[in-house]
């Protein structure tokens, strides 16, 4: 045994990467579940057309050599000492390969909205198909849509496609030599047989894809390759370390805040995007909502899903930033924090949805588009900052009533996601929902791929006894029954405005 093998086997901590839809970070975590170090770096997205997202597979990688070296920056033995990498990515976003294992193209996002014919399609002739095997309706945001729009489009493409990964998958093939799929990736290709936890042959016909091109599925805290010499070099990680399958950065975050079981609180997530969460035992379908495989094996979770959270604030961040004469170092979120608290509950009227790349839950509309309403004299930046938030809120609470409608229950909640740091936004979230929401500390994607390496590696014997270790609870915060009542009133006019505007993209 060499001293370097050595030192990898007295190792007690593991490596976490969530590739999410705009950064990559990296964790280390220990046995005792302290996280260590952490990095993070960005990457652009692309819209070459109104409605389109893609990002180039070769800006992850550049992101994860530089977040690599930045932990190495911080210490050499973090990285040197690792004891098995875990990896998650944002879902449903298809790498297509050829022979040499080069990309084909760039890899189109989950929020792109191109596919809408090819949606219509799927749902008229196979929908009963998708919706009993694959527990889901097809939509924009899905892998197979994406796949047909390609071949559709760009027929040049198919003839040369020798490997379909997910991005995450992507990842794990440059660290390890080895295409794989984990349960949660392949499902957000809407060509799983959900319940079997195996690729659809009925479904993967639909596709079109090459039988040779369909990888191995594996379950999350499977160990499936080790960081060959090749990508040591190419990223500064010791070659031999261990590499799990991972999964999906939802289920992840999940893992990472201790959601295991249904009848227990759900999960807001508040990212980029975002959503209702929670487990369930049922493998059933439910319209409108989503269903992934939990990290647990027999379980499932459900999500309500809204496109876009974090991008509306960061939105109107951005338009603040671009007035003439703005000084753009000042209007910050926590500038934006400051500007929502200085306004009542309902904005004096001002109402925002969020609907600025379409919709998923509960109108699952490619093509509804956001809008203010209510606005007058009275109203300023103020105004409309708070607006913005209540607005992702009462998304949120649309979401929540698709749960309460199907029976999956859920009185409190976890909040994850960047939205942990705002405490005026958590609040109104809190109140729109009119539940107890409360945060977890650290309690991101990025822990939830280190527990699953930490499990693959064996540090932790299993799910259960990870959560126990890794999760500590951070803040609580209860809903204020004033603002609760106020915004109760309020949810009706943001559904029945929602309406119109999905009324007004079907009359174009």
């Amino acid at each position: 045994m060499t001293v370097a093998e050595g030192s990898r086997r007295s190792a007690r901590h593991v490596l976490g990467m969530d590739l999410g839809t705009s950064s990559l970070k990296c964790v280390v975590l220990d046995e005792s579940g302290a996280v260590l170090a952490s990095a993070s770096r960005s990457y652009p997205t692309q819209s070459p057309h109104p409605g389109w997202a893609e990002q180039d597979p070769a800006d992850w990688l550049i992101a994860l050599k530089a977040a690599i070296a930045d932990l190495r920056a911080q210490s050499d033995d973090l990285i040197d000492r690792v004891a098995a990498v875990g990896v998650c990515s944002a879902a449903h976003i298809p790498v297509l390969l050829d022979a040499e294992d080069r990309v084909l193209r760039p890899a189109i996002l989950w929020s792109d909205q191109r596919s809408s014919a090819e949606v219509a399609a799927l749902r008229a002739e196979h929908g009963a198909l998708l919706e009993t095997t694959a527990l889901n309706e097809a939509g924009c945001t899905w892998t197979l849509p994406q796949l047909l729009w390609v071949w559709n489009h760009e027929p040049d493409v198919l003839p040369r496609v020798s490997g379909f990964l997910s991005s995450k998958d992507y990842l794990v093939s440059r660290l390890t030599g080895e295409r794989i799929m984990d349960h949660g990736s392949a499902a957000a290709t809407l060509m799983l047989d959900a319940q079997h936890r195996q690729w659809s042959a009925d479904i993967l016909k639909l596709s079109r894809l090459p039988d040779s091109a369909v990888p191995p599925l594996a379950s999350p805290t499977d160990i499936v390759g080790h960081i060959t010499s090749e990508a040591a070099v190419a990223f500064g990680l010791p070659a031999g370390i261990p590499v799990v399958a991972g999964t999906l950065d939802s289920a992840a975050e999940m893992l990472g805040c201790g959601v295991l079981a249904s009848g227990e609180a759900g999960m807001v997530r508040v990212g980029s995007a975002g959503g209702v969460m929670a487990v369930t035992d049922r493998a059933a379908f439910h319209h409108g909502v989503i269903t992934y495989p939990h990290v647990i094996g027999d379980r499932f979770y459900k999500q309500a899903g809204t496109n876009a959270c974090a991008t509306s604030l960061k939105w109107i961040r951005d338009l603040g930033q671009a007035l003439p004469g703005a000084d753009a170092t000042a209007f910050t979120y926590e500038t934006m924090d400051r500007l929502a608290a200085d306004v009542a509950p309902g904005a004096e009227g001002l109402m925002f949805h969020p609907y600025l790349q379409g919709e998923r839950a509960p109108h699952w509309n490619a093509d509804v588009r956001g809008s203010f309403t209510g606005l007058d004299l009275r109203h300023g930046w103020p105004h409309m900052v708070r607006a913005v938030m209540e607005g992702v809120a009462f998304s949120l609470r649309d979401g929540l009533a698709m749960f309460e409608r199907d029976e999956l229950g859920m009185t409190s909640a976890v909040m994850s996601g960047g939205v942990v740091r705002s405490p005026v936004w958590t609040q109104i979230i809190t109140d729109v929902l009119g539940m107890e929401t409360r945060t977890i500390r650290h309690g991101d994607s990025a822990l939830g791929a280190a527990m699953l390496a930490a499990i693959g590696a064996g540090l932790f014997q299993d799910v259960a006894h990870a959560v126990s270790v890794c999760v500590v609870p951070e803040a609580t915060q209860r809903p204020v029954t004033e603002n609760t009542e106020r915004y109760a009133a309020l949810f009706g006019r943001y559904r029945r405005v929602g309406s119109f505007l999905v009324e007004l993209a079907e009359s174009r």
